[in-house]
């Protein structure tokens, strides 16, 4: 499933893959996987996964990976970290997250051996 919003295309991708595999998914089929930019891109995720023709993981892949360090938190496209949905019961120590498919504009972190759905981008959309 495919929107286009904001001059991104975004794709929601129906396969369950762990967190790295879904990396070189988007990295070899479309770009890199989403990075969030502010409220209005968690606002589009959330009509996407609500409108979605298949059913869904209960958390997707997006770009969100913890530091070496473990201090700190990036998004893999290298977008700035300036937004963030973080679920403050989220305590899991893996270096992977990933946002809600049932509790719209929650991120948590996940086990990134999970298999889940995951969204990519596709750079900027056509003229």
């Amino acid at each position: 499933m495919s929107i286009q919003e904001t001059g991104r295309n975004i794709t929601l991708v129906g396969t369950r893959l762990c967190w790295s595999d879904a990396l070189l998914y988007c990295r070899d089929f479309h770009w890199d996987l989403l990075s969030l930019r502010g409220p209005e891109d968690q606002e589009m995720i959330d009509e996407l996964v609500a409108g979605a023709p298949f059913p869904l993981t209960s958390h997707l892949w997006v770009g969100l990976r913890r530091s070496l360090s473990g201090s700190s938190w990036f998004w893999m496209s290298g977008d700035p970290m300036d937004f963030s949905q973080w679920d403050e019961n989220s305590h899991h120590p893996s270096p992977c997250g990933g946002v809600s498919s049932t509790e719209p504009s929650t991120w948590r972190q996940r086990s990134c051996e999970e298999h889940l759905n995951f969204i990519c981008f596709t750079g900027t959309a056509p003229a």
